[in-house]
């Protein structure tokens, strides 16, 4: 999801942060890093917006619908309050800077949850992670031609009595 990539990138950027998808296989990246899972995506309030446009060979038909999306993040740390820490700063970044990157690319964030801690026990030690959900609205347009004809063809029949 290109939306996903560049939140992703531009949190790497800011704040020097390794973020994964989570749920993958591979190697256990160097502590600190984030998780993100995306847990959500689904049609926002009101209805389809459709219009269309005339060109000279055929019909363009844009449809734009509102969509909210929930992002799921969980920081990983040297220890149990750097992963705190972590966490807390990025859910800074979602109310500060965060907020003003995305609303260039017209995305608003609609609600952060609070930091809550996430650690679970795996068999013989805890996985100290501390994490927090983003929704975020932005409006997904999608145009295509439809088949467009200049000539309409047609008979009248009048039936008497």
């Amino acid at each position: 999801m290109n939306l996903m990539k560049l939140i992703r990138n531009e949190i790497a950027t800011d704040r020097f942060l390794k973020i994964i998808r989570a749920d993958q296989t591979g190697d256990i990246p160097t502590l600190p890093y984030v998780t993100y899972k995306i847990i959500g995506d689904r049609k926002g309030q009101g209805r389809e917006n459709i219009s269309h446009v005339d060109q000279p060979d055929s019909l363009i038909e844009k449809r734009t619908q509102e969509r909210n999306f929930t992002i799921s993040f969980n920081t990983y740390g040297t220890s149990h309050d750097n992963a705190f820490e972590v966490a807390s700063q990025l859910r800074k970044w979602f109310e500060g800077r965060g907020s003003f990157f995305l609303d260039g690319l017209g995305v608003a964030v609609v609600s952060i949850s609070e930091v809550g801690n996430r650690t679970t026990f795996l068999v013989d030690a805890y996985d100290e992670k501390w994490g927090f959900d983003v929704i975020i609205r932005y409006n997904e347009t999608e145009q295509y031609e439809i088949d467009y004809f200049d000539k309409v063809e047609y008979e009248i029949t009048i039936e008497r009595e």
